[in-house]
């Protein structure tokens, strides 16, 4: 269905870009909602997904995990936890980056490098 003009000319261009910009807008969020980050332990016994916010999605423990003390298999769980944050965060600024300007762009590859 074609938009119906006002016959502002000036309107009608602002209304276009409006609503190329509102589905763009719609399209990165699509994108964000999709992002998963995840991470392997060193030792590959442990396996970490979250969202893009950060949030849990999947933990995979390798039996053999267990064998290990308690305290070490918490310490594993939390840096694979964090690395799978991490590629989370990557990932989300990679579906941003065009938003953001090139000075942004060099900030986020120093704070991930």
């Amino acid at each position: 269905m074609a938009d119906l003009l006002s016959g502002d000319p000036e309107f009608d261009r602002i209304k276009a870009e409006f609503q190329a910009t509102s589905r763009e807008l719609s399209d990165v969020m699509n994108r964000i909602g999709e992002v998963v980050g995840e991470a392997t332990s060193r030792d590959e016994k442990i396996r970490v997904r979250v969202s893009g916010s950060g949030q849990l999605i999947g933990l995979r423990i390798d039996p053999r995990a267990m064998r290990t003390g308690s305290q070490e298999l918490a310490d594993t769980i939390m840096e694979t936890s964090r690395r799978a944050v991490e590629d989370a965060e990557r990932k989300l600024l990679e579906v941003a980056r065009p938003y953001f300007g090139e000075e942004r762009a060099q900030e986020d590859r120093r704070r991930f490098t």
